[in-house]
């Protein structure tokens, strides 16, 4: 067999393998300081991701096996098939060399390997092929792809030539396609996702693994059962636990029944006829406000100056990096399940969401985006969860400032102070959630009402734009007959990007959470451990309704500041942060828990195994409960019944 067909296999193999090592090297390169701290572990990280690299090469090319396999060898031998094969052979090259260069953009972005994101980005070319085409200089890449695909075409010009060199008999052919398959079983058995894990560094561990790899498994847990892939618990034991975290945090006895978290959450005072105002600001971390963090000087003086008007939410995390996740948690008070967002997921009508509980009791509802709302499923999610009016760009002006995301942010709130002129006019309250676009990639906005900074980078100076704006909103909402009835959420939907060594990045996650409005004090500062998820029974203890509720989240300005906690995901990991421990719970059933460092951004493995056992179960309560509820329709909207009326 030594001068078989089987040859292009192992010529396009062999090629597949030096764009992969390439990649890795690049890829290392992001981190000097590895060759130093982690020299070990680099090693590991290049010979065990030769394993990902062959197996993946194995599934790329076995339609090519099976194809030279059972070909004829008088089709084999013909001139038109050698050109045939030698075109594919290039354009399989191009796509492997095109696939490795955005692999240097999503890690440069995400500091990991392709994932969900990945995979949700695919679903709509649209928005996503104009911000990679606004972003990069997309002709110049694909003229050096083609350079190299020339090159690469070249090289292999002499061993696909030798696959002619002597013709293969039929069972020459098939004994070569069983020897193939053979060792592409063998490979799937060894190469597991553990076999990346040669450090306590999660980016070097990305780095291991393969993008096609990585990728295929993203397609594959998108929208998996969690039972099966995660750690589990008895339905008794998740209740219980349930039961004693809901307990604890709304100081009373709850006593939960059949999978619900349907409990009576009673709240003081007289109801107030508050508006409600949620604005998810696109990718704001706490890492850009000095309040938060220790930059200096600020990039957002509006945000920084409202604070002080208002209560800050100081330790507050996304549930996850994505705006959908933002727009689940702060709608439907649901941990973030694992795989795809319930924003995305057909089932997700009629759930128990603020909106929809304050449209039950007379609240007018709209939706305010400078993008497409079709673009992740967020108007339809919306729309079926309690949301009555939904503006998006399309309603918006003509020759505003635009990119691939949308209108520029200062044409969404102008166009959402005219709905909420219209709403109030309806002599009932409202309740609007407003979404922005400018602090997105590729990072441009309208310089002639905010000159970029020189020597900050383009997401800087998108920050600065978007708090100007921001700003700007809040000044001229003040000057509308609604303002003073209104209670404003302000908040980042996630972190700019996501970067560190930890399992779990969390200070990716970290955003700022201002509330705004009658009865908020003015310069307060809350410690307690949040999540995004805790923004609707916070707005509604805010304004003094009592109800029967499903949601997951807890009133922060209320909670015991030893009972806060974040729940957040990563990937295809969730996990729950309380008290400076972090329980992470993965596929395969995995689980670990370790010790996080806030101001180092740091995780080490917890020694102490009561802690672990304790935080472990109340972590997998929460996600486990949470899907079983999902899933088995326990997250319905009714009742709503025993809810305050405020009309």
């Amino acid at each position: 067999m030594a001068y078989s067909r089987f040859r292009v296999v192992g010529a396009l193999a062999l090629a597949y393998l030096a764009v992969c090592s390439l990649t890795r090297l690049a890829l290392l390169s992001f981190h000097p300081d590895w060759l130093v701290s982690s020299s070990l572990a680099v090693v590991r990280s290049l010979v065990y991701g030769l394993a990902f690299d062959l197996l993946t090469a194995g599934w790329w090319l076995l339609p090519w096996a099976l194809y030279l396999a059972f070909l004829p060898e008088s089709w084999f031998a013909a001139a038109w098939q050698r050109r045939l094969l030698a075109a594919f052979a290039s354009a399989l090259v191009f796509a492997w060399l095109f696939i490795a260069t955005a692999e240097l953009f999503f890690f440069a972005e995400f500091d990991g390997r392709f994932n969900f994101v990945a995979a949700d980005y695919l679903l709509y070319p649209t928005e996503v092929g104009e911000n990679i085409w606004q972003s990069y200089p997309i002709g110049l890449i694909l003229l050096g792809l083609g350079v190299l695909t020339w090159l690469s075409a070249r090289w292999l010009r002499r061993p696909l030539a030798r696959a002619w060199e002597q013709p293969d008999s039929g069972r020459r052919r098939l004994v070569g396609l069983a020897i193939y398959i053979a060792l592409l079983s063998v490979l799937a058995v060894v190469v597991r996702p553990g076999l990346a894990l040669v450090s306590e560094d999660r980016a070097l561990n990305e780095v291991t693994s393969n993008g096609s790899y990585s990728f295929w498994r993203a397609l594959l847990g998108k929208d998996a059962p969690y039972e099966g892939l995660y750690p589990t618990l008895a339905p008794a034991e998740i209740e219980r636990r349930l039961e004693s975290l809901f307990s604890a945090s709304e100081s009373r006895n709850v006593v939960l029944s059949g999978g619900s978290t349907l409990r009576r959450v009673e709240n003081p005072g007289t109801p107030r006829r508050l508006n409600v105002v949620v604005v998810l600001e696109e990718s704001l971390g706490s890492e850009f406000s000095g309040l938060l963090s220790a930059r200096a000087p600020t990039l957002t003086p509006e945000l920084d100056r409202l604070a002080a008007e208002g209560t800050l939410l100081t330790q507050a995390y996304a549930t996850g990096n994505r705006t959908i996740r933002a727009i689940e948690a702060t709608t439907s008070s649901l941990p973030p399940l694992p795989g795809a967002s319930i924003v995305r997921r057909t089932q997700s009508n009629g759930l128990f969401t603020l909106p929809a509980l304050l449209a039950n009791v007379g609240y007018q509802t709209a939706f305010v985006y400078g993008g497409r709302a079709l673009f992740d499923g967020m108007g339809r999610y919306l729309s079926a969860n309690g949301i009555q009016r939904i503006v998006d760009q399309g309603d918006m002006p003509e020759g505003a400032f635009t990119t691939a995301w949308g209108v520029a942010d200062e044409t969404i709130f102008d166009r959402a102070l005219v709905e909420m002129d219209e709403l109030a006019a309806q002599g009932k309250p409202f309740y609007t959630l407003i979404l922005t676009v400018s602090n997105h990639r590729p990072y441009t906005f309208p310089t002639e009402v905010l000159q970029p900074l020189p020597g900050l980078k383009g997401r800087e100076n998108a920050v600065r734009y978007a708090d100007y704006a921001l700003g700007r909103f809040l000044r001229q909402a003040r000057a509308h007959p609604f303002f003073s009835d209104t209670l404003f959420v302000l908040m980042g939907d996630h972190g700019a990007r996501v970067y560190g060594a930890a399992e779990i990045p969390l200070g990716s996650y970290e955003v700022p959470i201002l509330f705004l409005g009658p009865g908020i004090e003015a310069g307060r500062r809350i410690d307690t451990l949040a999540s995004s998820l805790d923004i609707p029974p916070t707005i509604l203890a805010r304004m003094g309704m009592s109800y029967d509720s499903k949601f997951f989240g807890q009133d922060v300005f209320a909670v015991d500041p030893a009972l806060g906690r974040a729940l957040v995901g990563h990937n295809n990991q969730v996990a729950l942060l309380r008290g400076g421990e972090i329980a992470v719970l993965g596929l395969q059933r995995s689980v670990a828990t370790f010790r996080y460092d806030r101001a180092a951004r740091t995780m080490e493995r917890n020694t102490s195994r009561s802690v672990e056992r304790e935080l472990e179960g109340d972590a997998i309560a929460y996600f486990h409960g949470a899907d079983v509820a999902y899933r088995e329709g326990l997250y319905q909207a009714a009742p709503f019944s025993s809810l305050e009326r405020t009309e």
